[in-house]
Formats: C-alpha cells, structure tokens, sequence
C-alpha cells in the first residue's frame, strides 16, 4: 500500500507565501496561514468554531424574523409594513493556498565520495545551499558500502577516515534540513559491495564485503557470478538472506529515524549474464524443475531473476510498515538506451532496463511495491540521439504516471551537461512530470565552477 506522509514546507516556500499574503491583504482571517514551526514543518491557524449562517431561502421556516405574515381573514386595512432584518456580510473567499509541495519533487541527490556530508560544518552547507536553491528534498547517502555513516546494530560504523569523530550524518542532516523544511530520504545502494575507496582500510568487523563478498570463503559469498563462472562485486537478489540483510537496514533506519523516506539504488543485476550463484540456481532449478543451466537471455530464467528483484522490494517496503513508520519508498530505476516508443523499443519489455538489468519497475508502479520512482534519464542535452531519449522516455514515465497513479521523479544528470542544458533538461522533467531530482549536489553541471543552485532559484527550477 502506498504510504502517505506529512509533507514539509520548505523555509523558501513559507517566506514566499506570507509575502503573497501580506501583498494581497491576505494575511489574516479565518484560514489556516502556514508559519514555520521549530521542526520545519507548518501550524495552523484554526477555523473559527462557529461561522453565522446565512438566511434560510425556501421552506416552513422562511419567513424571517421581522416580517409580518397578513392575516387570512382580509380586512380593509393598509398593507402590512416589512420590516427587513439586516442580512449578515457573506463570509469571505478563502485566500489563495499552494498545496503542500509533493514528496521528492525537486530532490537533489548528495553521495558520499567527497566530504560535503562527513562533517557538522558540511552538512549545514549543504543545506543553506539547497534550500537556497528552493529544493524539497535532500536523499543523502548514508550507507555507501554496506557500512553506516549513523548510529547502527545492523551496520558497522564506516572506516571512513575522513568521517568527523562521533558525527551521525544522518541524525544531524535530519536535524539541520528538516529546520530548514526539507525532506530527508535515506539513500541506500543494495548491491555493489566494494569501491577503490576503501582499498587500504581496515575491515570492520562484521562488514559484509569482507565477510560475503569476494574475500570470503565460495560457500559464504553473497555476492553472485556470472554466467561464465565469475565472481562480481554485487549481491545476488537471489539469495534469502541477501534480501533479509537489506530489509534489516531498511527497517532500523525507519524505527530509530525520523526520516521522510528511504531511497533504494542498485536495486538490481549488474546485466542478464548475472546471477549465476550456485545456490540461485539451485532454487530456480527447484522451483521449475529443471535441470539444465540457462541462457542470459532465457525467458523464465530471465523472469524468475526479475520476481526476486520484486521480493527485495517488496520486503524493504514490509520493512517500512513493521517499523511503524511512515516513511514512503522511492527506488532509482534504470533508463539505459532509448525509451518506450523508439524506432526498436515497442514497449517497456523492450528496455535495456527491463531486459539487461532485469529490473521491471514499470510492474513496481502497477503493483504499488514502491512510493515513487525516481528513473536515472542520464543523458547529454548536446547529443542529438540522447536529447530524444530523454524526452521519450518522460513522455514515458508521464504516461506510467496517470496510469499507475505513482509518482514519478525524473533524475536529470547534471554532470553531464553545461550549465544551461541542464537547466533546460530540469525544466523539461519539471514541465512534463512536475517534479525533477538533480544528480548530484556534487557535480550539478559539467563545470565545477559553475553550479546550477542560483540558477534553480532563479528560474524556479526551469520554470
């Protein structure tokens, strides 16, 4: 079931609404006014209890008080004298109110490979700068390697060496960001399981790379191979406790904070020649009784391996509802290649996201598995070929919009685009689809001295 959470109002969004107010003579009245409030969400003025009715029209009870009824008996006297009781003023037209911005729909993405989030002055920076930028929501990375940059049981705490001493990123962004009245949505990557990163580093303990990953002992890997009998960096979907070790990091950070989502990336196979753990195919050759070994591109293998991508999803969202919490679930989805309705792309199942990644998150929106889809449309505004992807494929997600009724958040790539294509492509998403995500608060265009935060403003976001 799609979950439904309070929506904050960004500090900019408040400010720019009581200006209206106090511009149009507005600012008072019976309607609820929106004021910032310590948590960085609203309070509302009530309504009053009691409103004066207007004057009954028709009926036994019409004639009003005042009005002398004539007699049934005529007699030669004068008409009788009206005496109008004073009407009461009509109440007043409410006063004009923009809607509670929609969850995720100008979201700026922030990793964890530089350190714009590893200290307390960071943090605050990025903050004053996004909601400067009028954005909504901030999905922050805060597990990068199966390792937490919070306070875990599940996790342990990163190696990171440049992390500031004892800072839980994640509980101090929610507190910063959320004063600010911007959202905060966990941002957890699910299968890659190393990074050049952490060559170097100590192993903590109980980390699952080192534990499950390519350094462990074959019986104890999580991580899959492919189709030719190599190991890779990603967990296998497949696997039980694959999907219960995510459901764990779900479910803690959707109990112990008081996020406004939790956002899933690498939900998915490296490609369709993945999968291949011995123990994958042991229950795929179970469940359909097989024997043999299939091909990548077998079309029940292929089916089977998408239905366990489902299960993780499904459980991370289970994880969410035995929290207690009301966090929704976004996923970042993949939009390889040309979208539906290219020359060789009929439909969705002919995607590069459907086929190679085995990844149906078209099915997710049907099913309801997720909140709201945040697709990754990466493409360069100055390639003739990738410009009419990235506006087939909105022409896409806008239709899977209305017909699913899941929301759907364009990622725009500002990394790589100038700083006025990428504006061009925020205000395509934003006009096609209403809401827009930028990759990344780290690389907004392709010119590092040239971020594209003033120029959101500015524009309000491509507008």
């Amino acid at each position: 079931m799609r979950r439904l959470r309070r929506r904050r109002w960004p500090r900019w969004l408040v400010g720019m609404l009581a200006a209206m107010m106090v511009a149009t003579g507005c600012s008072g009245g019976s309607q609820p006014v929106p004021s910032a409030a310590p948590s960085g969400g609203v309070t509302e003025t009530p309504l009053p209890t009691s409103i004066p009715d207007p004057l009954p029209t028709h009926g036994p009870s019409a004639t009003p008080t005042g009005i002398v009824a004539p007699s049934t008996t005529p007699t030669p006297t004068a008409a009788p004298r009206v005496t109008p009781t004073p009407t009461p003023p009509a109440p007043q037209p409410p006063a004009p109110q923009p809607p509670a911005p929609a969850t995720l729909d100008r979201a700026v993405w922030v990793h964890l490979f530089d350190g714009s989030l590893k200290t307390r002055e960071g943090i605050a920076r990025v903050v004053e700068r996004l909601d400067g930028a009028r954005a909504t929501a901030i999905v922050a990375e805060v597990v990068r390697r199966h390792d937490a940059y919070y306070d875990s049981d599940v996790l342990p705490r990163t190696p990171d060496p440049a992390l500031e001493p004892g800072l839980d990123v994640l509980a101090t962004l929610i507190s910063e960001a959320h004063a600010a009245g911007l959202e905060v949505h966990a941002w957890i990557p699910v299968a890659p399981t190393w990074h050049a990163a952490y060559d170097g580093l100590p192993a903590p303990a109980g980390w699952l790379p080192a534990e499950h990953g390519l350094a462990a002992p074959e019986r104890d890997r999580w991580v899959t191979r492919t189709v030719d009998g190599e190991w890779t960096e990603y967990l296998d979907p497949a696997l039980p406790e694959v999907r219960e070790h995510v459901a764990a990091v779900v479910r803690e950070i959707a109990e112990d904070y008081d996020v406004d989502g939790i956002h899933l990336d690498y939900v998915r196979y490296a490609s369709q020649r993945h999968g291949y753990h011995p123990r994958a195919l042991a229950r795929y050759r179970e469940a359909t009784g097989t024997t043999a070994t299939p091909a990548p591109d077998d079309a029940a293998w292929s089916r089977w391996r998408r239905a366990q991508v489902d299960a993780l999803v499904a459980d991370a969202g289970r994880a969410i509802d035995a929290a207690g919490s009301d966090a929704v679930l976004s996923a970042a989805v993949i939009a390889w290649g040309d979208g539906p309705g290219g020359s060789s792309v009929r439909d969705f199942e002919d995607t590069a996201a459907f086929r190679e990644a085995l990844q149906d998150w078209e099915g997710w929106a049907e099913r309801d598995l997720v909140d709201v889809l945040m697709p990754m449309d990466y493409f360069r505004e100055a390639d003739a070929q990738q410009s009419a992807w990235l506006r087939r494929w909105l022409d896409y997600q806008a239709g899977l919009e209305r017909r699913t009724g899941t929301p759907v958040v364009p990622g725009i790539a500002g990394y790589l685009n100038s700083p006025r294509d990428a504006l061009t492509q925020v205000g395509l998403a934003d006009a096609r689809l209403g809401s827009v995500a930028v990759y990344s608060y780290q690389g907004s265009t392709n010119d590092p001295e040239r971020p594209l935060w003033a120029s959101l403003a500015a524009s309000d976001w491509g507008g």
